[in-house]
């Protein structure tokens, strides 16, 4: 065996996401930037538009580790909502401090 296939291996996997059984469906709640690293001097991949579907997979000082249409980059938690409700039509917002109003903190 030579250490080529088995470094290209090594590298792949530091690549994959993390595990599948982190992984949590989310959804923008407004258009933002999708970004290389969790911080605003990262530079931006794509612009995400309002209720894009994610997976999310890490969260770091408010940030998201999320994958949107095959790629991985990093979102404003701020942004993040774990329910689709606000993208259907007629949705109101609750507001903030009522019932029925959570926001996750890590």
């Amino acid at each position: 065996m030579t250490r080529t296939p088995l470094l290209a291996t090594l590298a792949a996997a530091l690549l994959l996401p993390a595990s599948g059984a982190l992984a949590a469906n989310a959804w923008t709640t407004t258009a933002l930037n999708f970004r290389e690293g969790p911080g605003t001097h990262y530079p931006v991949v794509h612009y995400l538009p309002h209720c894009a579907a994610l997976t999310t997979y890490e969260w770091q000082d408010g940030w998201v580790r999320a994958e949107w249409d095959g790629q991985y980059g990093w979102v404003s938690g701020r942004y993040v909502a774990e329910s689709n409700a606000h993208c259907q039509p007629g949705y109101h917002a609750p507001a903030q401090g009522s019932a029925g109003y959570t926001r996750r903190t890590y």
